[in-house]
């Protein structure tokens, strides 16, 4: 009975020879389609030589127009620019010409002086705002600088201070570093002076122009707190309106 139970070995089926391998029908499958397979993405279209400089022509020829219509926006910002500088220079020369006239009366002109009234800390002062009224900016600066360096302790130095600081801000060429060294100057040495509100505001709008917006708030801040009655506290408000 126990050799029925065994099968001879030409009996025992061989799973290499009778079963098919998963494996082996893969690499089948991929050798007969190998060459039926396509890539994902199919080539790029390659343009002509004509086509190329045509594509490139094109792109000039907007780049041109977007070109000319920026440069037209350009000159356009510039000019209102300079009239929108050209009418605060002229706002703030009137606002002192009427502070001038409230606080020290109205300046004698230049031909009225004696030669002694000239050289004099008052007759140089005065020969300096007949040249801002002139719009000799560059003759004025001299003799403001002038009457600083030679009456240092003088009563018209904060005045001539803040004229300084005033043409270097508003006069091309324009150097706002100056400016800011006068008004700071005349704030720091001159506290009680009448025109240290305006200053003050004005030197925040130099701060302002230098890049620094923080710093020009505080100044304009302090103007509309310690000077609320007066006309640079206005002046004041509305810049720092213009910055927050």
């Amino acid at each position: 009975m126990s050799g029925d139970n065994h099968d001879s070995p030409d009996q025992i089926e061989s799973p290499v020879q009778e079963t098919e391998s998963p494996v082996l029908d893969a690499l089948e499958i991929l050798e007969t389609d190998a060459g039926r397979i396509t890539p994902a993405t199919e080539e790029p279209v390659v343009q002509s030589d004509d086509e190329r400089l045509l594509t490139l022509f094109t792109r000039i020829q907007s780049l041109e127009r977007e070109y000319s219509i920026l440069h037209g926006r350009v000159e356009e910002l510039e000019h209102l620019y300079q009239e929108e500088r050209h009418m605060n220079r002229r706002r703030f020369l009137d606002m002192d010409r009427r502070l001038r006239e409230q606080f020290g009366g109205q300046l004698a002109p230049e031909d009225a002086l004696t030669n002694e009234d000239v050289n004099s800390e008052t007759g140089m002062y005065r020969r300096g705002m007949a040249f801002v009224d002139a719009e000799e900016y560059a003759q004025a600066t001299a003799l403001f600088q002038n009457n600083v360096n030679t009456f240092p302790n003088g009563e018209r130095v904060p005045d001539a201070m803040y004229w300084l600081a005033e043409i270097y801000r508003n006069v091309d060429p324009k150097d706002l570093e100056k400016s800011r060294q006068f008004f700071v100057q005349m704030v720091t040495l001159y506290a009680d002076h009448a025109r240290i509100p305006e200053a003050l505001a004005k030197l925040g709008m130099v701060y302002h122009e230098l890049g620094n917006v923080t710093r020009a708030l505080e100044y304009l801040d302090r103007v509309m707190a310690e000077y609320p009655d007066h006309d640079a506290a206005r002046l004041a408000e509305t810049y720092a309106q213009e910055l927050r």
